[in-house]
């Protein structure tokens, strides 16, 4: 990068050069020169700081007095860093994740050799896939009527295009069926819109996923689960489409783990995540879906930027009240996201818990308002740090004081309420990311 005809560095610490090579790569800027600090950086006090800035100055001069032609090949060329260890470098080489890659690989033709080959590669997420052959391929778009060349979205952080047919591709591998290419369709066009923030999502260090909510009456028809283990194992639909979901996300998007995918820890819902709402179940009739404004009659996936669930164990409760305590001391907790970025909760609600909520009088919005006013983070779970960016974000949670504590919520937009599960005095509380939105898309079936 050059500004006046002055080489620019980027400074990055040593733990993120490969997100930093990879995301310039991604912008068209694959030389761009990056100045390294060590890491970590957030934790050091301003001496410290200075220190480091002293460290790297003559770096940031050697790169301002070179020729800039010169230092894009330098940086071109090279390698991340890898202080851990790395098992992908498919975003730095000329591979078939390459802009430039043919449309065909010819593989092994055994399945553990197409195996071997695809996660030495980085294209699964760990797991045996099914080789994408062209007949595979082939049945997988059938009749459907959909031109493969067509762009759904660019995929964050890579920028990749979300085309017809490496969505239909990415769903082979994770097992779906031809009747689940609308609903991966939907799911792909979901993904580029701006509010559900997938860059963030898809490099943080957070553990999060891109959890798929599927409504309307493609879930008969299809056969998802919005029943016992909805969000578990055992049924092809959730399991398949929500492996597709994250394997757009690492093909498409480039959510490499330890490349662009910079969670700390990671979550095991990142493999899937995937599950209906129950309209059966519901007493009030309204999926989120139709609080969403979409009708009874549309079929629709809603992808939401989350955690793992929580659950909610309470089979001592006999009213809406006592439940929704219970619920929202599950909520208040000061280690989520929400806790100082706001955003959306979800609250997914067992049949049993719904029907007493629901038998006491409670509406949806009802909920909302009773979780606004009592879930609250315990003032002693509060540390002086978290209260200054707290202070920063979201000044309206704290108490009066200051000192007892702070809201988890603050308004409507800030809970989710579906109804889903089997038998059992069980719901479960989804956290966010903090900084991100729900999004919604139409299935159009063919």
């Amino acid at each position: 990068m050059e500004k006046r005809g002055i080489p620019v560095a980027t400074v990055c610490s040593d733990e993120f050069y490969a997100l930093g090579k990879a995301e310039s790569q991604c912008l068209g800027m694959p030389g761009l020169p990056i100045a390294i600090v060590p890491h970590p950086v957030a934790k050091l006090l301003p001496d410290a700081v200075a220190a480091m800035a002293r460290g790297v100055v003559d770096e940031i001069i050697r790169i301002w007095q070179t020729d800039a032609e010169a230092l894009r090949e330098e940086f071109r060329l090279k390698e991340p860093l890898a202080k851990q260890r790395l098992r992908y470098r498919s975003m730095f080489e000329g591979n078939f994740s390459a802009p430039d890659a043919p449309e065909r690989l010819q593989g092994p033709d055994d399945l553990e050799g197409v195996n071997r080959l695809f996660y030495s590669r980085g294209w699964t997420d760990g797991l045996p896939i099914i080789p994408p052959t062209p007949e595979r391929y082939t049945r997988m778009l059938g009749d459907s009527g959909l031109d493969p060349t067509q762009m759904l979205a660019r995929i964050e952080p890579r920028q990749g295009q979300a085309t017809v047919a490496k969505v239909a591709i990415n769903g082979v591998m994770a097992g779906c069926l031809p009747s689940h290419l609308p609903v991966l369709v939907a799911a792909a066009k979901a993904l580029g819109q701006p509010a559900l923030n997938l860059k963030a999502l898809n490099t943080t260090t957070h553990p999060c996923t891109v959890m798929a909510l599927i409504s309307g009456p493609i879930v008969e028809a299809i056969d998802v689960n919005s029943s016992y283990n909805a969000m578990g194992q055992g049924t092809l639909a959730n399991a398949s489409i929500g492996r597709a979901i994250r394997s757009i996300l690492l093909n498409v998007g480039g959510g490499t783990p330890g490349i662009l995918d910079r969670a700390t820890l990671g979550t095991p819902a990142k493999f899937s995540f995937c599950f209906a709402e129950s309209l059966t179940g519901n007493p009030w009739g309204e999926t989120l879906s139709m609080e969403r404004g979409f009708d009874a009659e549309q079929s629709t996936i809603t992808l939401c930027g989350v955690e793992g669930p929580h659950n909610v164990n309470d089979h001592y409760g006999k009213t809406a009240e006592e439940v929704l305590l219970t619920i929202g001391g599950t909520m208040s907790s000061p280690g989520l996201n929400n806790s100082y970025l706001g955003g959306e909760i979800m609250l997914v609600l067992g049949p049993e818990h719904a029907e007493i909520i629901a038998g006491d009088g409670f509406s949806k919005a009802d909920i909302k308002d009773f979780l606004i006013e009592q879930a609250i983070i315990p003032g002693h779970d509060l540390s002086q740090p978290q209260r200054v960016i707290m202070r920063r974000y979201v000044p309206g949670r704290l108490l009066a004081d200051g000192d007892d504590g702070a809201h988890i919520a603050s308004s409507h937009d800030d809970i989710q309420v579906v109804v889903a599960g089997g038998a059992g005095r069980h719901s479960c509380i989804i956290p966010s990311f903090g900084n991100t939105r729900a999004v919604t898309e139409v299935i159009v079936a063919p």
